[in-house]
């Protein structure tokens, strides 16, 4: 069995804008095998939030083969996929997307409610957040919490269903270095522990080398670094 979490082959992506086709993603190879760790760079504008979004299945790719496990995402039902997506896909963003109504606690048990009972759910979440260092802060909501500890709550969301693969988004562009530093140190040791897949994308090239191999978006295609 192929230890790859994630492959790629001549994936295109283009939209329209104005009555004008731009080709924004122009035959990406790319696997992901479990357990490693991947840096993607690249210019602004140059398809990196495109690209991961078509691995986090929020987007479809015009043309190629995308393949998560073995599965290909564009065969499944909307129902399957969502429930696919929850179970394999922990997505974290430069802007958290905490529910500002919930609590830290209710904030992470979220995923798990869509087929788990209340309480264990809860208690999963706690488990989760005292594994991200808030187990103090349970009970707060997102405007009671500082921005790396939204980020912190952020993450302890995106894996507590222990998915295959966990995306960032620029998650530390919104935070200091030092912050951005200690959430990059708590992923890799999270990801260490779980034997976890990781793509993280930044502009930061010292937090880019520190999550080992690095690759480039250029023209449309991946080139590795």
């Amino acid at each position: 069995m192929s230890d790859l979490i994630l492959s790629m082959r001549n994936i295109t992506k283009s939209y329209e804008v104005e009555g004008h086709r731009i080709d924004v993603l122009k035959g990406i190879d790319l696997d992901l095998p479990a357990n490693e760790r991947v840096s993607l760079t690249g210019k602004s504008g140059s398809g990196k939030s495109t690209l991961l979004n078509i691995m986090a299945t929020l987007e479809t790719p015009d043309s190629g083969e995308f393949l998560l496990k073995g599965v290909a995402p564009a065969a499944m039902s909307d129902r399957a996929l969502s429930m696919f997506r929850n179970k394999e896909i922990g997505i974290v963003f430069q802007f958290h997307h905490l529910l500002p109504e919930f609590t830290a606690l209710e904030n992470v048990a979220v995923p798990l409610m869509l087929y788990r009972s209340r309480r264990e759910s809860m208690q999963r979440a706690e488990a989760m957040l005292g594994r991200v260092g808030l187990e103090h802060r349970l009970n707060h909501k997102p405007a009671e919490l500082s921005g790396g500890e939204q980020q912190r709550v952020a993450i302890a969301r995106a894996l507590v269903n222990e998915p295959s693969l966990l995306l960032m988004d620029e998650p530390t562009g919104n935070l200091d270095n030092e912050t951005g530093q200690k959430i990059i140190d708590l992923i890799s040791s999270i990801a260490d522990e779980r034997n976890l897949t990781t793509l993280f994308v930044t502009h930061n090239t010292e937090f880019a080398l520190k999550m080992g191999r690095v690759i480039e978006i250029r023209e449309g295609v991946i080139h590795s670094l």
